[in-house]
């Protein structure tokens, strides 16, 4: 397989392989060995390049080609038409541009009401990030770009997380300090550490980007909405939440602090994955017992007396609900969305599956609440079989005073419960 002259085949530090033409920094991911493509790839650079050349003398422009990249991928359609997708990158200004109208639908479709240029050149800033990325080969790091870095990081490990609990940063603490020990050891102008490099500056431009730097709308705080939008539960809602014991509303509000103007907080989303992961496992223990507890109940001889009294029905409903406990916080365990490693494109992929622009994130509060709800039904219907037990079966005594610990013991919880909830 022979490289056209002029083209050097390089290989990306992930494993892709491309090609660039120094001369003119163009580059492609095009197989430019085959003949067909890389007269093709030939055609459309000298058009481009030539077109460039007229734009820049006709209008008057101070672009320098030398810090001009050119992207080319020409495309066949029924193996008679071709048509060249491309882009150029300009160095000097850290941004894309192109000679044709271009619609930035796709790049600034994550933010809603984008109207002023200052900050679609943020997204326009993030994709020429995603450029160098893409090509590392013909951009050297310089000190300059690491001395911004790292600004950028300890701006946000200090002065943006220390001063603040709703940060707007797109990393945690902890997960910032372990960047800025790798952009330490950034070695200028080494090409092996350019990808490094890109992977932080897209990060950090694509953050200023949704959180609309510089805008009058600007996001401080990662918790409020930039288009006001305020949480509207469904009559679904209103009539369920009583049902599951209100913890679908305490996982509708978690949730729509790390969905916010549907963007996700991927620390947030992976901190609360890691947090629901726990407690997933502490009721699944807790209903396991429960399910024990029931199985030793029913092999009383007083309960199992052949045949179905409100006793063994209350105990049975409490076996079924603390078994769907069970299997409900298996499948979730097992759940890849419950690992608290996804990706920001895998978290925002399956929010967005189930969000709903009116009612937000309703239908997976409900569904993550389920576990704890069961549990909780599954105590009430043990509590309702024992409570008839020694009822029927004790004397006066005995139904005074459990009756009286009993009663002393619910104003507690009820008390527990409508003082946390007031604080």
């Amino acid at each position: 397989m022979t490289v056209p002259k002029g083209w050097t085949a390089l290989v990306h530090p992930e494993g892709a392989r491309y090609f660039v033409n120094q001369e003119t920094r163009t580059f492609t991911e095009m197989n430019i060995c085959e003949q067909e493509i890389a007269e093709d790839i030939e055609y459309f650079m000298g058009y481009l390049l030539d077109e460039l050349q007229q734009t820049i003398e006709k209008r008057n422009l101070t672009l320098d080609t030398r810090q001009v990249d050119l992207v080319v991928e020409p495309k066949s359609f029924d193996d008679e038409s071709v048509v060249c997708c491309y882009y150029f990158v300009n160095h000097r200004d850290r941004c894309l541009f192109w000679l044709d109208d271009f619609n930035p639908k796709d790049i600034i479709s994550e933010c809603k009401g984008v109207q002023t240029t200052s900050h679609i050149r943020l997204a326009i800033e993030a994709q020429y990030w995603k450029h160098w990325d893409y090509f590392p080969s013909l951009c050297p790091v310089t000190q300059n770009i690491v001395d911004e870095l790292k600004d950028m990081l300890i701006h946000a490990t200090c002065a943006d997380h220390l001063t603040s609990l709703q940060s707007s940063a797109a990393f945690d603490a902890i997960e910032l300090q372990d960047h800025l020990s790798v952009v330490d050891r950034i070695k200028v102008s080494a090409l092996s550490f350019t990808h490094l490099t890109v992977i932080h500056g897209h990060f950090e431009a694509h953050n200023h980007f949704v959180n609309y730097h510089g805008e009058d709308c600007v996001r401080l705080m990662s918790e409020r909405s930039i288009h006001g939008w305020a949480y509207k539960p469904s009559l679904f809602m209103v009539i369920l939440a009583p049902l599951l014991f209100f913890y679908p509303v305490a996982q509708v509000q978690e949730l729509h602090k790390i969905f916010v103007d549907e963007v996700v907080h991927t620390a947030r989303w992976n901190a609360f994955c890691s947090k629901f992961k726990g407690q997933l496992q502490e009721s699944n223990l807790l209903a396991t017992v429960l399910l024990n507890a029931n199985v030793g109940f029913l092999a009383i001889n007083t309960v199992d007396r052949g045949g179905r009294d409100a006793i063994q029905m209350a105990s049975y409903m409490s076996l079924v609900t603390s078994l769907g406990s069970i299997v409900l916080g298996l499948l979730f365990v097992s759940h890849g969305r419950t690992s608290g490693q996804d990706t920001a494109m895998e978290a925002a992929v399956f929010l967005d599956r189930l969000h709903n622009r009116k009612h937000g994130m309703e239908k997976l509060a409900i569904v993550y609440s389920l576990p704890k709800a069961l549990l909780m039904w599954g105590m009430a219907f043990f509590f309702a079989a024992f409570s008839i037990d020694w009822w029927t079966s004790g004397d006066v005594i005995s139904r005074a005073v459990v009756g009286t610990v009993t009663s002393v013991v619910f104003v507690m919880i009820t008390n527990s419960i409508i003082r946390t909830r007031e604080g």
